[in-house]
């Protein structure tokens, strides 16, 4: 399997992932949507569960890359944290959830190693999230009592959640309302004062 093929059956299983999830999907969509014979996927990826590590993988060194994007592109913490949300917004016109959402939805179904891979993604998130909303309350961008892993974890949590409640609805606008409020509560009050 040439690179681009490869790097095509990852991204369609990535699809199917975040569209249907991983019960869902087999190798026979894959050759359908690709064009080549599950032989040639089977060579590289010899089970299901083997396929669905190497897209969490992926996806996981793409997310960090984004990251670092963020970091590079936006000076404040509040700005770091809305482009941060935007991400949730990636594949919504076609109905895509979050790769570690669709995971999580199924964990149940899932085997050990994919768990395990799921909880890195949002070990990932989390500590990114920490690290950005520390430095934003050093600074003095943010406020928040309960600590910067406590707001680290009602923001994922809430864009998670609002990320469904957003597809389940048809309303793009809903993905990142809570969320916005999550911020406007995280705000310094007026005057500075942290």
């Amino acid at each position: 399997m040439t690179a681009p093929t490869r790097s095509q059956v990852l991204a369609e299983a990535e699809y199917l992932i975040r569209r249907s999830g991983y019960s869902a999907f087999s190798y026979a969509h894959l050759t359908d949507k690709i064009g080549i014979t599950k032989a040639s996927i089977h060579y590289h990826f010899p089970t299901k569960q083997r396929l669905a590590e190497e897209v969490v993988e992926v996806a996981m060194a793409r997310f960090a890359t984004a990251l670092a994007g963020i970091e590079a592109e936006q000076g404040d913490a509040p700005a770091r944290l809305q482009r941060y949300g935007e991400l949730f917004l990636d594949g919504f016109e076609e109905q895509l959830r979050p790769l570690c959402c669709a995971l999580s939805a199924e964990l149940a179904a899932l085997p050990d190693s994919i768990h395990a891979r799921t909880r890195a993604y949002f070990e990932l998130h989390l500590a990114w999230l920490t690290r950005i909303v520390e430095a934003g309350v050093a600074a003095g961008q943010l406020c928040w009592a309960d600590g910067a892993g406590a707001l680290a974890t009602l923001i994922l949590s809430t864009l998670e959640g609002g990320s469904l409640v957003a597809r389940a609805m048809q309303s793009r606008a809903l993905a990142l309302a809570g969320f916005a409020q999550v911020l406007a509560l995280a705000a310094p009050p007026a005057g500075g004062d942290t």
